[in-house]
């Protein structure tokens, strides 16, 4: 029997997680356990670790994430996940995208004996200090599933050996079935029926560390461009990056002018708002990975994911209200004509991909002494 932990951080990469902690599940080859931290446990942005209960996922092991210092932050988790590491010893911990609370894991996996880690999305590049995150976590981990051919050639840059590296693509796309998603009329939503025949956007938009004091004038030219459209808005809550409390007090102003605010929406709602809106508007990953399989134009603003690849579905655009509004007008245009896209961050099958992989790959010190290759 292998020993399996997967770490659980967000509600960004919980598609991520959910897909491939299905496939193990089934296996009785793997013993499989879960750690829940990070937004998920915060009750500020809706308590997303509900949603996993509500999928069966079961919780095995909690840590608290603390972000009002991210550097205290890693370092206590670390402590913390240290103990559990020495409790379950699992073989392998699996670790999702590029979240700050992963270094504090990588770093307990790394000074650890005899544990691999893998890490899915690995060699991404997107923008500002997730980039170093990824990269950090790319130098510290010993197997990597990164979703492109652009990502896999990355981290041969790095200077990791292709034997570490399999090309899976991305896994929070498993769980898209665009044909149903589009079949549905209405969505609840915290008790809430949302009629998906009404025009509407969705804005998720989140703090970048760089402008974290300043956000909120950042943040207020999205809601204007966005208040000029004649149409509902539906807003969901940021994570808590530093400066995510400027973002929450901000939408809270514009509540009267015809905006509908979330803290957190289920992954399957979330995928039906977005399919049915006019479009997306903000700066999350969804909005370049997720998007093309929902057929959906995005606005993409600043400069948070302007490093990412990405499909024709996408436009950039900058910190200002007129450039934000025309690029909207240009995204709700193109919606009906996205039927034929194809996802070049995957297609549909990466977890059991995984799953194959961490099924059949063996502890041994080839894989637990890393080399660089330059």
């Amino acid at each position: 029997m292998k020993k399996i932990l997967l770490v659980l951080e967000s509600r960004a990469s919980y598609g991520y997680s959910k897909n491939l902690y299905s496939l193990l599940k089934k296996d009785k080859f793997f013993n499989v356990k879960t750690i829940v931290t990070g937004t998920h446990l915060s009750k500020e942005l809706g308590s997303s670790f509900k949603n996993i209960k509500k999928d069966k996922i079961k919780i095995d092991y909690s840590i608290k994430f603390y972000n009002e210092k991210f550097n205290y932050g890693i370092a206590k988790l670390s402590i913390k996940f240290s103990k559990i590491l020495e409790k379950f010893r699992p073989d392998i911990v699996v670790i999702f995208g590029d979240r700050v609370e992963l270094m504090g894991i990588a770093l307990s996996c790394c000074y650890s004996n005899n544990i691999l880690l893998a890490h899915v999305q690995a060699g991404d590049r997107s923008g500002h200090i997730d980039d170093m995150t990824r990269m950090a976590l790319s130098k510290l981990a010993h197997l990597h599933f990164p979703a492109t051919k652009k990502a896999y050639d990355r981290l041969i840059k790095l200077g990791e050996e292709k034997k570490r590296i399999f090309l899976v693509g991305a896994p929070q796309l498993d769980d898209i079935n665009y044909k149903n998603i589009k079949s549905k009329k209405f969505v609840k939503i915290e008790n809430k029926i949302i009629s998906l025949k009404d025009k509407y956007l969705v804005i998720l938009q989140h703090p970048v560390f760089k402008d974290q004091y300043n956000y909120k004038k950042i943040f207020e030219k999205t809601l204007l461009a966005c208040k000029k459209f004649n149409c509902k808005k539906y807003i969901i809550y940021p994570n808590y990056d530093p400066g995510y409390k400027l973002i929450i007090k901000t939408i809270k102003k514009f509540k009267k002018n015809n905006f509908f605010i979330f803290k957190n929406i289920e992954r399957q709602n979330f995928l039906t708002l977005v399919a049915h809106s006019e479009a997306l508007v903000g700066n999350s990953s969804a909005g370049l990975l997720e998007s093309p399989s929902l057929r959906i134009g995005v606005v993409n603003i600043g400069d948070r994911q302007n490093l990412r690849e990405r499909n024709k579905n996408i436009y950039n655009a900058e910190h200002s209200e007129k450039d934000i509004y025309e690029k909207i007008k240009k995204a709700s245009k193109i919606k009906n004509t996205l039927r034929n896209i194809k996802n070049i961050h995957g297609d549909g099958k990466s977890a059991a991909r995984i799953y194959k992989i961490l099924k059949k790959i063996k502890n041994s010190k080839n894989l637990l002494t890393k080399d660089t290759t330059y």
